[in-house]
């Protein structure tokens, strides 16, 4: 009885794990934030960012990337657009 105790609770807990682990998933927004701090590897931050964005060496997909974001091109693009909107403040 206390081996299926403990594999019901070992169960539960690996459960509970992976819900609060897709809980603190980051969004494409999130990660544009982060881009724009310079806290993602490899990708510089604030004035940097913004040449980088211009000139096309940085894209939204490299963004999603280095947040360990799935990459498509709708999300790409809206990273992008957060950061290129940015620069017209």
């Amino acid at each position: 009885m206390t081996f299926i105790t403990r594999t019901v609770s070992a169960i539960a807990f690996t459960a509970t794990l992976f819900a609060t682990t897709s809980a603190f998933a980051i969004t494409p927004f999130q990660a544009a934030s982060q881009a724009y701090r310079g806290q993602l590897n490899g990708i510089a931050g604030y004035q940097a960012l913004e040449f980088d964005i211009r000139n096309g060496s940085v894209t939204g997909e490299d963004i999603l990337e280095a947040a360990g974001l799935e990459v498509n091109a709708s999300d790409a693009n809206f990273v992008e657009s957060i950061l290129r909107d940015n620069n017209n403040d």
